[in-house]
């Protein structure tokens, strides 16, 4: 085991698994320390699987998935925040007074910052400022996670923490996750080069993702398809039955869950500077 370590702070069960579950993995198996916190047990998620829960379980059998899912990736432990799903922008669900979109700031940001403070990662990792694809969990952890990530070095900040050993740390990296711009209509037209009836992305969706430039690390996790693969697969209620990725060849299903998109949102990338598939190349370990 090294002493470096990882905090990924996402919304739902299965966020860990789609967009980043590679980078996780790959990490993982080198022996860095990957700690998941999961804001929400994703109650508004569909349940893809007849039989596999019902809206009133839904919550329970997700944070079982979520569970199945850690050990797959090899991941060293994970958190549950319990708020509730927020469900999609603009649906009734997010007015629950549980949502986590209706949390208070304050609140959240000083358990990000104490769990900063106590696990001491060198690197942390969440959703980009879009949050994928506009979801409002995906962007209010976004937003939480940057703040205590800036706010977690400052002893004028929770001084309360500052008990117990417990320091103000720095962390030295944060890494968004991202998809580039189109990813919907491109997966969509992979599956049908290989004869999936897959549906194009409705017009308003299409163009969603980041910009390019924005863009500063594509990571080939190929090495990792099959914990990646077994780690989506765990949360049942999210896979439908006709789940087309793993009924095309490999290379097809690797262009599409193979290929994972990161922003280096601290330190900035300088312009020309090439940020390399390891969140932790150049750093010391137990720093």
């Amino acid at each position: 085991m090294t002493d470096f370590r990882l905090l990924a702070c996402f919304a739902h069960p299965d966020d860990e698994a789609f967009p980043v579950g590679g980078a996780l993995a790959a990490h993982a198996a080198r022996g860095v320390q990957v700690r998941l916190i999961t804001a929400t047990l994703g109650e508004e998620g569909e349940i893809r699987q007849p039989g596999a829960a019902t809206p009133d379980t839904l919550g329970s059998v997700r944070r079982v998935e979520l569970a199945r899912a850690v050990r797959i990736l090899g991941l060293s432990d994970h958190i549950v925040l319990h708020y509730r799903d927020s469900g999609m922008a603009g649906t009734p669900p997010n007015r629950h007074p549980q949502a986590f979109v209706n949390a208070p700031a304050a609140v959240i940001v000083e358990r990000l910052v104490e769990e900063i403070r106590r696990f001491r990662p060198q690197v942390v990792l969440t959703f980009d400022p879009a949050g994928l694809y506009g979801h409002p969990d995906h962007i209010a952890i976004c937003h939480h996670t940057t703040e205590a990530f800036r706010r977690a070095a400052d002893p004028a900040a929770y001084p309360q923490h500052l008990i117990n050993g417990v320091r103000p740390y720095a962390p030295q990296r944060l890494f968004y996750s991202a998809r580039p711009r189109g990813f919907r209509l491109a997966w969509a037209q992979t599956l049908r080069a290989h004869g999936i009836d897959f549906p194009l992305p409705n017009p308003e969706r299409a163009n969603d993702g980041a910009a390019p430039e924005d863009i500063n690390l594509e990571l080939d996790v190929s090495a990792q398809m099959e914990l990646k693969m077994g780690c989506i697969l765990s949360h049942r209620t999210q896979v439908a039955p006709d789940w087309p990725y793993d009924r095309v060849p490999r290379p097809a299903a690797n262009r599409i869950l193979g290929r994972e998109y990161y922003i280096r949102a601290w330190p900035p990338v300088s312009e020309g500077e090439e940020v390399p598939p390891d969140f932790f190349q150049g750093l010391v370990a137990g720093e």
